[in-house]
């Protein structure tokens, strides 16, 4: 029954932490696919795959599950720490210990051993990046043009509209209304339809899509921010070219901040003229993580 198991959700004959952890990511990408209410976002399911693939697998990959130890997640989470990616070591256990959920019902172990490892401590980001500084970014990455000047503006329409950056890489040319962008929520579950957000036209937004139309790439597209071959950009390949962009920036005398941190940007500010993000349904975790607001006016009694 097993082995039937195993064979059935595509696990490979080698009884290894590699085949278990890659047949829980095809297990839930066909769960989504099916439109299975059980099934992870998707936007999980793709960063799990990157922490499998990039950091599980090269560690512990030819393990056999059976050998795994607790002490095992404290020290991989201890050398995150160490190595300053402190929060990315919990991701990359909350993957396994989810991959480990998936062995439990092969069969191949028969408890989790990533359960109840204190994880690393979480403190929300507090770098608040100002708006001269972002239009400096924003000038640096134009004067290098091409895919740099691309992926600044990338960020640019993050930080004026404050909606996630995979909504943001896979715009289609055909979500440019009359009224504005249209762009579907990304953390959404299988067999959900998907939040819709409308951007409106703003002077900023309009010469942000003039220009970046005006970038020359190879092959036409149909998405708004293509690679030079016309397809999307990944959010790893995205990745890659903005901390390329950002070294260059601060070797020009900036100072270093995440993509991510242009979000915070916009709730910031947005908060501070009274206004609502609307960045996420849980207000409470959009004031928690995005708010990075050093001055908070209030308003006394009398």
């Amino acid at each position: 029954m097993l082995a039937y198991l195993g064979w059935l959700m595509g696990l490979d004959k080698a009884d290894t932490i590699e085949a278990m952890c890659r047949s829980y990511i095809a297990e839930q990408r066909r769960l989504f696919t099916s439109g299975d209410a059980a099934s992870l976002a998707l936007v999980t399911i793709n960063d799990y795959e990157t922490s499998i693939e990039k950091h599980v697998i090269p560690v512990f990959g030819k393990m056999r599950p059976t050998d795994f130890r607790p002490a095992f997640v404290a020290q991989y989470l201890d050398r995150a720490k160490k190595a300053c990616r402190a929060i990315r070591g919990n991701r990359d256990m909350a993957a396994l210990g989810s991959a480990f959920n998936h062995g439990m019902v092969l069969g191949l172990v028969e408890s989790n051993p990533c359960r109840g490892v204190k994880r690393n401590k979480e403190r929300p980001r507090t770098r608040s990046v100002r708006v001269a500084e972002f239009n400096a970014f924003i000038a640096h990455a134009k004067a290098k043009g091409g895919s740099a000047y691309l992926v600044g503006l990338i960020g640019a329409l993050t930080a004026l509209s404050g909606r996630r950056r995979a909504e943001i890489l896979a715009l289609p040319l055909a979500a440019m209304a009359d009224d504005g962008i249209r762009c579907n929520s990304a953390k959404v579950r299988a067999g959900d339809d998907p939040r819709k957000y409308l951007i409106p036209w703003s002077p900023l937004i309009r010469q942000l899509v003039a220009e970046c139309k005006a970038i020359k790439r190879r092959t036409p597209s149909l998405v708004l921010f293509p690679t030079l071959d016309g397809q999307p950009y990944t959010d790893s390949g995205f990745k890659c070219l903005w901390n390329r962009l950002m070294h260059s920036y601060v070797k020009a005398g900036g100072v270093w901040f995440h993509a991510h941190d242009l979000r915070a940007m916009y709730v910031s500010l947005t908060l501070a003229a009274g206004g609502n993000p609307n960045t996420h349904q849980n207000e409470e975790t959009m004031r928690r993580v995005y708010d990075r607001r050093e001055e908070i006016k209030i308003t006394p009694l009398g």
